[in-house]
């Protein structure tokens, strides 16, 4: 980082330059507002009033009072943990820095599996740090429901350098951005009201001017508005370079340039985002039509079984029936003797079942945008392995689809910025080959689905192979080399194979004894 402001505090441009490309972000989220409200309502109904970031946190709403289906806050747990599955597995590095096999060519095979190497532990190193921060523990504040709305965010910094790195969710209500021309994230703004007592704590060490600190001193139960702004500086489009500014009271009192890819403490995912758009069009929004008509149903159908349950009665009067205001359970109404019977049941039977089966299958798409419609048991006969195998396999597949822009804004930035973190720490350095820097691998769902394809179609041609053509079989599959190619397809890093002089000498090992039992003919058949 390079300090611009020198001495004193940014210039007036500055501040208006910020307040402006803050104002052009806020403008993105009011397009979206109706939706992001509404989703919330379903998914988490208390967060459904935060998310201006114009003003401090409000009350929750009493809306949640009207609800009538709970599937939102289900679906949105689910989604959750279909995300930290497919993109985030535990106890595994999701994201692989490997070489560009073009960047190879001519490289002998033992320069290659040093670099390999190297590689591999320099990616232990990231990824320790990333187990020693509280990521992992701050996945599910980040995800649900904020992946099923379609927006998350992330602030990992490194305040102090005897502390591990520290992960914050950053929440709708704080969070403001625009996108450049390509779609890609461009400006972005946390935005935080903070108690006047409490500035020092949030934004310590931070000169501020006179005019705020008198204001600050001044207030005893007001908030202050702090924003930390970043937008990509353009004066060398080849390389990474950010604008950081940060404003107290509307007033910028920092400045900073900011280089490196990884650079930015603030990192924003998105799930299916439109063109049009800055927010993302997460599963909550698109199933917002079955929500709607779903909790008129429930509703409806839980009014009449309440009517069922206790019907409304009907007793001889002075009065006359009026039913113009509808009937409640359990109520009596006074009638107008001479029906033949003094006291009767008030219940028009309506038919309930209508009402579950239109909400069971309304709950049935919802799960799948959601895609949490596991494979299940239709009928008697549960499924065989092979059928479930491939109904999570196109699952993944789907996940895959609008999850590729969110691989590369989250787990790839994610994993860049805690590698520029170790290398201003000095913990890591840069690996280049011929002088260029190493190309990324992705392990996304797309990827990881069509390797699961591709063991599922090994494990079907071998059982056929080998209960068709046993003797053929045993003697053209090489059994190791296949061994090793479905580990490495699985990416499976528990079973641990012998090497090959240890795996042939025991194959002869055992042979020999069924051939000395007289289980195997001198020729071995």
């Amino acid at each position: 980082m390079q300090d611009k402001a020198g001495q004193g505090f940014p210039s007036k441009q500055v501040t208006e330059e910020a307040l402006r490309r803050l104002k052009q972000a806020r403008a993105q989220k009011a397009l979206v507002r109706p939706d992001l409200q509404e989703a919330y309502f379903f998914t988490r109904p208390r967060l459904s009033t935060q998310v201006d970031s114009t003003s401090k946190p409000s009350r929750p709403s009493d809306d949640a009072d009207d609800l009538a289906t709970g599937i939102g806050s289900e679906v949105s747990e689910d989604f959750a943990t279909e995300v930290v599955a497919a993109f985030f597995p535990q106890g595994t590095e999701w994201v692989e820095a490997g070489v560009d096999e073009s960047q190879l060519v001519g490289v002998p095979a033992n320069e290659r599996a040093k670099l390999e190497k190297d590689l591999k532990a320099r990616n232990s190193i990231i990824f320790s740090a990333i187990r020693a921060s509280n990521f992992e523990a701050e996945l599910g504040t980040v995800l649900d429901p904020g992946a099923a709305v379609g927006t998350v965010a992330w602030w990992i910094d490194k305040p102090f350098n005897t502390r591990p790195t520290r992960v914050e969710a950053v929440p709708t209500r704080e969070l403001e951005f625009n996108v450049e021309a390509d779609g890609s994230v461009g400006d972005r703004f946390r935005v935080r009201h903070v108690s006047a007592d409490r500035v020092e704590t949030v934004i310590p060490g931070v000169p501020l001017p006179d005019a705020v600190k008198r204001k600050i001193s001044s207030m005893k139960n007001g908030t202050i508005e702090i924003v930390w702004c970043f937008w990509r500086n353009w004066d060398r489009p080849e390389d990474d370079r950010w604008n950081f500014v940060l404003l107290v009271d509307k007033i910028a009192v920092n400045e900073r340039t900011m280089e490196g890819e990884g650079c930015i403490p603030l990192i924003i995912a998105r799930f299916s985002p439109d063109p049009n758009f800055a927010w993302g069009y997460g599963p909550s929004i698109k199933a917002l039509q079955d929500y709607r008509v779903l909790d008129v149903i429930t509703a409806a159908t839980q009014d009449r079984i309440d009517i069922a349950l206790a019907p409304p009665l009907a007793y001889p009067d002075d009065g006359v029936l009026n039913f113009e205001n509808g009937l409640e359970a359990g109520k009596a109404y006074p009638s107008r003797p001479g029906s033949g019977r003094d006291i009767q049941p008030l219940y028009f039977e309506g038919n309930p079942d209508l009402g579950f089966y239109s909400a069971s299958d309304l709950e049935r798409r919802i799960r799948r945008k959601h895609f949490a419609d596991y494979p299940e048991q239709k009928g008697d006969t549960p499924p065989t392995a092979t059928q479930w195998a491939d109904e999570m396999v196109k699952a993944q597949r789907r996940i895959g689809t609008p999850g590729k822009k969110f691989w590369r804004e989250g787990p790839y930035e994610i994993y860049r910025r805690f590698e520029w973190l170790l290398t201003k720490d000095a913990k890591i350095a840069d690996v280049t080959l011929n002088g260029q820097p190493i190309t990324l691998v992705a392990n996304n769902p797309a990827t990881q689905a069509a390797d699961n394809q591709k063991v599922q179609i090994a494990t079907q041609l071998l059982s056929l192979a080998k209960g068709m053509f046993p003797e053929t079989a045993q003697a053209a599959i090489d059994e190791r080399a296949t061994i090793e190619n479905v580990k490495r397809l699985m990416k499976d890093e528990v079973v641990k194979l012998r090497d090959e002089e240890q795996t042939a000498q025991l194959v002869r090992t055992v042979l020999g004894a069924a051939q000395d039992a007289g289980m195997l003919t001198a020729g071995g058949q």
